[in-house]
Formats: structure tokens, sequence, C-alpha cells
């Protein structure tokens, strides 16, 4: 070996012995591993962090199950024959089909750990908890309806803000003040909450008034109960809108610009096509109108905007369908 022209030379005794016994006598961990593994189960590698990675099914579905839950996927995400064939001959020659069924009770097992870990924490707390409430039917028609509860608190070791749901459920009918009070007493129960809550935040209508009232004669709030009924600001300034909206004058704008988009978007295909044309002709993109929705306090000044951004194209168009009738 030369360096700066200087000659070294390794001496009899500096031999390889010492790396020869490390295979001989087990003790690299490695080599361990690869003696007792599963002769079909391939070379071993080494994890991410620097240790022996071993195969564990087990741990892969609970994984499989976790990012079915985070990333909303179907069960049957990974009950397919293909699948399991690619984990195979690709990554793990023991990996073995995950069914429907097997990832659905994986993913409910996590579930109820993860419900538990947050009823135990409320139990522990030191602090006051606000929650927020809704109750909506579902769209498209379904006849259910569903009530969501999300708990808010700031953790006390951290001086962070915690937000967890920690209850999505089938709300029966009819929407009267006593099921919302069964239904929120329930909650409180389930979760040790009973004598944490600051307030609860709820839309501004009678039957919420009236269970709210209950609440406060079952349970003694803290600050006497002040903030313990909290009205949704969106809810007050949405209602505000809708009644500005409801003018006469300003009703029959809202109407007729309505009136022109639905001739455009909801009518036929061909009209559809026929003004996407115009676009496409003008190497330009084409946008798609925001409809307004009651419940959303400022859908509609979201759907003048979009109008107003395509106002030339809307009036060209209009008198187009107008002069062919």
């Amino acid at each position: 070996m030369l360096d700066h022209q200087d000659k070294y030379m390794m001496k009899a005794q500096c031999s390889n012995t010492t790396l020869r016994n490390h295979i001989t006598h087990p003790h690299c961990e490695v080599i361990k591993a690869q003696k007792n593994q599963n002769p079909k189960a391939g070379q071993t590698s080494m994890a991410r962090d620097g240790s022996v990675f071993r195969y564990d099914p087990n741990y892969l579905r609970e994984q499989f199950a976790g990012l079915v839950i985070q990333r909303a996927l179907p069960f049957n995400h990974f009950d397919h024959e293909q699948t399991t064939r690619v984990f195979q001959n690709t990554m793990q020659p023991r990996y073995t089909h995950v069914s429907r069924s097997t990832l659905k009770c994986d993913a409910m097992r996590l579930w109820l750990a993860a419900k538990q870990e947050i009823i135990d924490n409320f139990g522990n707390l030191n602090a006051c908890v606000n929650l927020t409430t809704n109750v909506w039917s579902a769209p498209y028609g379904a006849p259910d309806s569903y009530m969501c509860v999300i708990a808010h608190w700031i953790e006390p070791g951290t001086w962070q803000i915690m937000k967890r749901v920690i209850s999505f459920e089938e709300f029966s009918s009819p929407h009267m003040g006593h099921s919302f009070f069964k239904m929120l007493i329930e909650v409180l129960t389930n979760f040790n909450l009973e004598d944490k809550v600051m307030s609860i935040t709820l839309d501004n209508v009678s039957n919420n008034t009236s269970a709210m009232n209950k609440l406060k004669l079952k349970y003694d709030p803290p600050m006497g109960g002040r903030f313990y009924y909290s009205r949704c600001v969106a809810h007050i300034i949405n209602l505000v809108v809708q009644a500005g909206l409801g003018v006469l004058a300003i009703d029959a704008i809202g109407e007729s610009f309505k009136t022109m988009l639905k001739d455009i978007f909801k009518s036929s295909a061909r009209t559809r096509q026929r003004y996407v044309k115009i676009y496409k002709d003008a190497e330009k993109p084409c946008l798609r109108p925001n409809w307004d929705v009651p419940s959303r306090w400022n859908s509609t000044y979201h759907m003048f905007l979009s109008g107003l951004k395509q106002q030339n194209t809307l009036a060209y168009f209009h008198d187009l369908l107008a002069n062919k009738n």
C-alpha cells in the first residue's frame, strides 16, 4: 500500500481469524436469524433502525388496519389473490392472505383500544373539556340522521390544544330535545366527562336549548353554567345571511342567476359540451359553478364570485340558447 510514497505492509499475525470466528461461533445476530429462519423465507435483512428485521404477520395486520382507518379504505383493499402473490413474490414469501373479515376485526380492535385510551385519559385529566356537537340528516335522500360529538381540551403537561371525535352515531327520529339530552348523557357517562365539561357548542335552536337546560339541572357545571351552552357563531351568522338574502330584490337576483346556471350545467349533456367547447376554443380552463347551500353562510357569495369570473362567457352562451329557442 502506497501513501505519499511510503510503503506499508500487513504483518503475518494480522489475519482474518476474528472474522471467521464471528461466523463459526454464533455471536452475530444476523447469522443467528439466518440459521433459525424458515428456508423459504429468503435472506434476513436489516431494519431501518439497524436492528435485525423479523417478519411478524400480526404486526403486519395491525399496520394494515391502521392504514385502512387513516386512509378510509375499504376492508377488502388487500383481499385479492393478485395482491397476495405480489407480496409473496417480491417482499415476503411467508405473507398470508388477509381477508376482508379479518381486516375488519383488526380495525375494530384498534378502534376499541383507541377509545379505551381516550376514556382512561379523560378519567385522569385534571382540566375542563369543551364539546362541539351537531345533528344532521344524511344526503342523497337517505332516511338516517347522525350525531357527532367532538371534544376539545388543553393538555396540562404540554399546553397543547387537543381535539378528538368521541362519538359518531345514528340519531333516531324525532329530533326532540329529550332524545338529544339522552344521547349527550350517554356520551358524557361513557367517557368520564360528567364533571369536566366547561361548555357545549350547539346550533341556536329550541330543541338544543331544552336539552341544555336539562343538562344544567342534572350536573353542576363550572361557573354556575354561565358558559355551559355556547351558541354556534357560524349558525347565527348563517341565519342573519339567509334572512338578508330572503329580501325580495336580492332573492330575485339569486334565483335568476341560478336559473341561468341550471340551463347550462344541469340540462342536457350536449348543452354542457357546447359550453365547454367555448373555453377549449379560447384555450382557457372551464370553470364550474359553486352552488349555494342554505346551511353554509358564505356559499351564495362563492356562487356569485365564480359567476363573475366567467360572466362574459355565461352571458354569451345564454344569448345563444335564447336565440336558438
